[in-house]
Formats: C-alpha cells, structure tokens, sequence
C-alpha cells in the first residue's frame, strides 16, 4: 500500500521520481493541500503514478478527478472536440421557383398564378426551364440557319423558278463544285458542254461559241455589231422613262427633305414655347422613336406630358407647383368664408319664410325685424 506523505517536501520529492527526466517539476504553493497519499515509484518503461499525474493537475488549476485536455507540441491545450452526434442544422435552401409567375406571361395572365394549384405551377415553371434551356442550346443552330437564308435570299427567285428549294439548291451546287474537283476529263467535257448549250447558246445564240472560242485563245473579246445595234434601240426607246423616272426620285427626296424640315421647325418651335421643352428634349426623342417603332401615334403634346413625368428634376417641379397651388386654394377658400362671416347681419334674410310666432317673445322679434328692414 501507498504510504500517506506527512509533508510538502515529501510530495516534492515523490513527484520527482517520475520515469522522464527531461520533465519539469511543477510548482507548488505553500497554500496548496498536500496530497493525501504519496505515489508508489514507477518500474522502468511504465507511466508514472497517478500522484504525479495529480500533483500536475494541481499545478494547473485543476481537480485530481477531472479527466487532463491534451497539449499540443508548444505546450497550450489542445481544442476541445465536439460532442459526438451534434451536427449544424440543415442551411436555408433557395425559394422555391413557383413563388412567382412566368416573366413571358402577360401582366393580366400572371393576375392569376396565385390561384393555381401548386402542382401546376410546378409543371409550368418545369417547362419554362425546358423551354429556355432548349432554347439556349440551339441559339448557335438558329444562328447558322439564319446567316445560310441570309446569303440565300438574293437568289430565292431562281430557286423557285427551277421548282427547287433552299436545301436542294445547296446541294446541287456542292454537287457540281466535287463533280468539278474530282471528275474524269471526259466526265468535265460534257458538263462544260451542257453548261454553254443551256446557258451560253440557248441565251445568246450561235455567237457565244466564238466568243467562248476567243475567249479560251485569250483574244479580245468583239461585240456583236447586230446585238449592239439593237441595245441601243432599246436604250433610246426607255430614255424618256429612264429619265421620268430619276425626275420622280428627285422629287421624292425633295419631299422627304421638305417634311424633315418642317417637323424639325415645328418641333423646335413647340420647344420654344414649351417651358421645359430643353430639358426633356431627349426624353421626348426616346418617347417619339418608340411610338414610331411600335406604329402608336403620339404628339408631341403628349410626348412632352409624358417626358416631364419621366424626368425626376422636372416632376419634382411640377409637385411642388401643384402643392403651392393646393395650398394657395386653400388659403383664399378661407379668406372667402370669413368674409362671408363677417358680412352676414342679425336681420333675417328677404326671402327668408315668414314663421308663425308662439310665444310674446318671438312676436317681439319678429315686429323688431320687420321695423329695421
């Protein structure tokens, strides 16, 4: 059994009996209670005794029977570890999307979203997402469509005109352009045949063979005097409507440049008298230019109504205006009513009714009422 130390040097020297060396011994107060019993030394390899190990509670602040916190390897007390089986709360998700209606929806369809039952709203908002994510997905695809009918467009009459499509006429061109690239000379031979007895000789006669033929010796290339002959017929005989023509052109830019001028007169002229007309004058542009896009007629009257209520500074003129003369009303409807106060007498009025007197005292004021009239 342990034997019970009888003094603070006892205890010091049981706690430096400790198997480790290198440990410094801790301090103790003369004010510290001695420990109750001294610690057995410890065999060689094993821990030391459970003295020691309270004598370094104590030196710390703590109670021999509190379990000891881990140090680190400076020497401070390691955090403490969370409790087993305590975990955070699960974080706020994001609002649900059906909360509101769709944005392409019309402002008086979107009205009723709230009365729709809450699997409709989900299957509505499930099929918008779809819609715009397709719609995403094939933005690069509609992009090439667009740009392919775009170069098309110019030559859709001669498509139509061989009861072809767009898609058919692509292909017949990259057909004929491999053909080109790939073919036989026999296979080139009759394509280039065809190609001048449809469009050379069928269009221009006989003649085109030797054009065709100087044009492959690489000679000058000569008119034929029968063909021009007949262009000029045909230049002299359109000059008069050729001419009428660039005479009505002119006459339509002339009057385009006229009513240019006169709206830019009169509008100019509106801004004049107008008292905030050099303010809101962008506004009003905007305004003006949105009505023409959207085919809604507006005045300017109305586009300058409309500019000063989107202009901050102006509309916040104009309310105080309005709140002064509110005020300024106010004020002379008062003075009116004291000074129909003031003028109103003790005599009864002429066309008041003549009432039936019931006692001495009202036949008194009645005979003193008509005696002052």
């Amino acid at each position: 059994m342990d034997q019970p130390t009888t003094s603070l040097r006892d205890a010091i020297e049981a706690a430096f009996d400790e198997p480790e060396p290198s440990q410094a011994a801790p301090v103790l107060s003369e004010n510290m209670p001695a420990p109750a019993s001294e610690p057995a030394p410890a065999a060689p390899g094993e821990p030391a005794a459970a003295g020691g190990a309270d004598l370094d509670a104590l030196a710390e602040g703590e109670t021999p029977d509190k379990p000891q916190r881990d140090r680190d390897e400076q020497g401070k007390f390691k955090a403490k570890e969370k409790a087993e089986g305590v975990q955070p709360g699960p974080k706020p998700g994001p609002k649900p999307q059906g909360e509101r209606a769709p944005a392409s929806w019309r402002p008086e369809v979107r009205e009723h979203w709230a009365q729709l039952p809450e699997p409709v709203r989900a299957e509505v908002v499930r099929r918008e997402v779809e819609v715009q994510r397709t719609l995403q997905e094939s933005a690069e695809a509609r992009k090439s469509f667009d740009a392919v009918m775009r170069t098309i467009a110019p030559y859709e009459a001669f498509i139509k005109a061989e009861n072809s499509n767009p898609l058919q006429a692509i292909d017949n061109l990259m057909s004929t352009a491999a053909r080109l690239r790939t073919g036989t000379a026999p296979e080139l031979a009759q394509m280039v045949a065809g190609i001048v007895r449809q469009f050379g000789v069928g269009r221009f006669g006989n003649t085109f063979i030797e054009q065709l033929d100087a044009a492959l010796a690489g000679q000058p290339m000569q008119a034929d005097p029968q063909q021009m002959a007949m262009q000029q017929a045909l230049d002299q005989r359109l000059a008069p409507m050729q001419q009428m023509l660039t005479q009505f052109q002119q006459a339509q830019v002339a009057q385009q440049q006229r009513v240019a001028q006169e709206a830019q007169g009169a509008v100019a002229q509106f801004l004049e008298r107008a008292e905030f007309g050099n303010d809101v004058r962008e506004e009003m542009a905007d305004l003006l230019e949105v009505a023409q896009r959207r085919g809604q007629p507006m005045t300017l009257k109305d586009a300058y109504k409309a500019a000063c209520l989107a202009n901050d500074r102006v509309r916040a003129v104009l309310s105080q205006r309005a709140k002064a003369k509110q005020a300024q009303a106010g004020t002379a409807a008062a003075q009116r009513a004291r000074s129909a106060a003031v003028s109103v007498s003790g005599a009864a009025p002429m066309g008041a009714l003549k009432q039936d007197t019931t006692d001495v005292r009202s036949a008194i004021e009645a005979a003193i009422a008509m005696s002052s009239r």
